[in-house]
């Protein structure tokens, strides 16, 4: 059946908090602005199992990014978003892109809560940094909404950030503090931000630990695989073997690498959760 109440009244964050400026400072904003594709949505694309012919919903697809990378495989993808900016952000960029595959990209204005499709519309439904925006009610309802919407053998990708072990206890604890010290005694400029700024404040109303995400999974119909992602205390490659080694020194003091890759250090330290989940 489909839904007939594109833009309920569950009230959520407002959406003109999401305008120009914020898509150019979040994840991924320098990656976007060079026409690539940050490591982030390419994991998600490949670890989703997505072929050619699929067809993908992409719950606040915001700038486009990852819309641009499932088309790029050969699927049929739908994004949504309440913000007219993003919306206005991504087809701009659609526009710029290959003609191959623009084609197979539809936007659309539409809140997250009510999924304006009929039932078993999709072979995947992405939710890439929305989560935590969304209130307790408000993510309760989208999950419900992506069940309806999937086909039986359908899967709901996850992904979402902070984690909230990680900025309740292994940032302001250890992570924080050891950046203060090498800073003063490398002056360096390592990260020393509050634990949740004034933005985060306003829009990350939701955050999740892998223990609240496969509850609100199991409330809503869902089978699920959750995990927390490295690629925050791995190591990033750098062009030499000296900054390849302050690197590794950095991520050993800062994040206890390569200890922080295994419980119970990697549930206070990793800042990613990942998951897949299909109907129960």
């Amino acid at each position: 059946m489909k839904n007939k109440d594109p833009m309920p009244e569950i009230q959520g964050v407002d959406s003109k908090l999401y305008d120009k400026k914020y898509f150019e400072s979040i994840d991924g904003a320098h990656y976007f602005s060079e026409d690539k594709t940050a490591p982030k949505f390419i994991y998600a694309v490949n670890t989703s199992g997505v072929t050619s012919g699929d067809s993908v919903l992409d719950i606040g697809c915001g700038r486009g990014d990852l819309m641009m990378a499932l088309a790029q495989k050969g699927a049929d993808v739908t994004g949504i978003d309440y913000s007219h900016e993003a919306l206005d952000i991504a087809q701009k960029a659609i526009a710029r892109q290959s003609a191959k595959w623009k084609d197979k990209i539809k936007v659309l204005h539409s809140n997250a809560t009510a999924l304006n499709f009929p039932d078993q519309t999709f072979d995947y439904v992405f939710m890439t940094d929305i989560v935590e925006h969304l209130y307790p009610l408000e993510l309760k309802k989208c999950f419900e909404e992506c069940k309806r919407v999937l086909n039986p053998r359908g899967r709901l990708i996850v992904h979402t950030a902070p984690n909230r072990w990680y900025n309740d206890f292994g940032y302001p604890f250890w992570e924080q503090p050891i950046n203060k010290i090498l800073n003063r005694l490398f002056r360096q400029n390592l990260l020393t931000r509050p634990i949740r700024t004034e933005q985060d404040y306003k829009v990350h109303i939701n955050e999740q630990t892998i223990l609240s995400l496969k509850k609100y999974l199991v409330e809503t119909g869902f089978d699920s695989k959750i995990w927390l992602g490295s690629e925050y205390i791995t190591p990033s490659k750098k062009d030499s073997s000296f900054t390849q080694f302050l690197e590794i020194f950095r991520q050993v003091l800062c994040h206890a690498y390569p200890l922080s890759l295994l419980p119970p250090l990697k549930y206070i330290f990793c800042n990613d959760i990942w998951a897949i989940a299909k109907k129960q």
